[in-house]
């Protein structure tokens, strides 16, 4: 008798891939309606990445989150004075995430990086009448290529490429339909200024996830791209240093939003570096998102290399038992 095809397709993998990120609430603030919902694809370009970045409540725009901020401003990535190698893992309770990313310093010339960037959703049998004949894994893939350089000495520039996918790979046998790949294109873009006599004011905006329309395989529709608009500053307070002269501390606050602006998400976050050594960080982020609500992170820095952890009690995966983790290795040569 001949087997029936699987009823796993890449429209319906993507649907409940869609589903499982909409139930975590990664869009940076809540829909006025579910048509919204509807209107956007790709939206795992929103889950955050780093420890760095979470632990600060994702308030990072103005800040310099070492070779994690070519997935927030490439701007920051103008400021590098060495080499970079960043390894990232996040573990929630619809998937887990892998990045790496390079960050390469060319003196005058401006400083290049690149990036690689995984997030598995775990593994979805395909079945027919007889039983299982195969598994599908659902994945999405961003591979980054960014450009930053410094103009003067209190402005600098970025611009991020990304090649986003979503794949739908098989081992053994899921059908036909069942396996692909949808891809497109995205680019960032990003501006850092710096302010103040001793440049204890950074001012940022990055404007991300700008291009084309993702299409998936059988889908009746392309769906845009979830850009967003990121505004913030940081600021490092002088009479803290005096208090506390072996500490550096630095507050930030961000707004996020959609190119047309309405409600925005709210980021307020910060660290505090204890003999360049020791750093406890801590935010805070309105609106949706899995790493939504209350954040904290730690961090060690011995010579080139640093550990950060940081950990979000808010979303789905909190609700469920699994509050968002993020790890972050920093190796810089």
């Amino acid at each position: 008798m001949r087997r029936r095809r699987s009823d796993a397709s890449p429209a319906r993998t993507a649907a409940r891939v869609a589903a499982a990120l909409l139930v975590l609430g990664v869009l940076s603030r809540p829909l006025r309606g579910q048509a919204g919902v509807a209107r956007e694809g790709a939206l795992f370009l929103l889950v955050p990445v780093g420890a760095r970045a979470v632990g600060q409540g994702q308030a990072v725009v103005a800040a310099n989150p070492g070779g994690e901020a070519v997935w927030w401003n490439p701007a920051a990535l103008a400021w590098a004075p060495r080499r970079d190698l960043t390894v990232s893992y996040s573990s929630t309770f619809v998937a887990t995430g892998s990045a790496l990313t390079v960050v390469l310093p060319a003196g005058r010339a401006g400083v290049l990086t690149g990036a690689a960037y995984l997030l598995d959703y775990g593994e979805q049998q395909a079945t027919d009448e007889f039983g299982v004949t195969g598994t599908l894994y659902p994945r999405s893939v961003v591979l980054a290529a960014a450009y930053a350089a410094t103009f003067g000495t209190r402005t600098a520039a970025g611009l991020t490429y990304k090649l986003v996918q979503q794949r739908f790979d098989c081992s053994g046998s899921c059908g036909a339909s069942a396996t692909g790949t949808a891809s497109t294109s995205a680019f960032d873009f990003g501006l850092q200024l710096l302010g103040g006599p001793d440049r204890r004011l950074a001012v940022g905006a990055a404007v991300r996830h700008v291009g084309f329309r993702l299409q998936v395989l059988d889908s009746e529709q392309a769906d845009p791209l979830p850009t967003r608009v990121h505004l913030g500053a940081q600021y490092r307070p002088a009479r803290f240093e005096k208090v506390v002269p072996s500490a550096e501390l630095r507050l930030n606050a961000e707004l996020v939003d959609r190119l047309a602006p309405s409600r925005p998400s709210v980021r307020l976050g910060g660290e505090c570096t204890f003999e360049q050594t020791y750093i406890v960080r801590g935010g805070f982020v309105t609106g949706g998102g899995d790493a939504s609500g209350a954040a904290v992170g730690i961090g060690v820095r011995r010579g080139g290399l640093a550990v950060d952890f940081a950990r979000a009690f808010g979303g789905f995966s909190a609700d469920a038992g699994q509050p968002p983790t993020y790890i972050s290795l920093r190796f810089t040569f």
